[in-house]
């Protein structure tokens, strides 16, 4: 999941980034952990049709007056494969 924002003067800011992938493995398809060593990780998986509620942190420029929001969520079905799965945008405007 990707989250950017770009201002009312056209200022793109990286919001922040979070990844899931299923356990013991990479995205980029490698093994990371053993079958012995997954029992004791948290799940970093991210299930079907499963809802998870992030916050990202961030300062914007001096003088912004309102910004789109924009949050891309991509899965990787194989290395190097990239398939769009949820695109959305809201605008919120910041009061003096």
């Amino acid at each position: 999941m990707e989250v950017t924002a770009k201002t009312d003067k056209g200022v793109v800011l990286d919001i922040g980034k979070r990844e899931y992938w299923e356990i013991g493995m990479d995205l980029d398809g490698y093994q990371r952990l053993g079958a012995w060593e997954i029992k004791e990780i948290i799940d970093l998986s991210l299930p079907p049709r499963k809802t998870t509620e992030e916050r990202f942190i961030k300062e914007f420029p001096e003088g912004t007056k309102s910004a789109v929001i924009e949050v891309k969520i991509m899965f990787y079905p194989a290395p190097k494969t990239e398939l769009p799965v949820h695109q959305a945008a809201k605008t919120i405007y910041f009061e003096k």
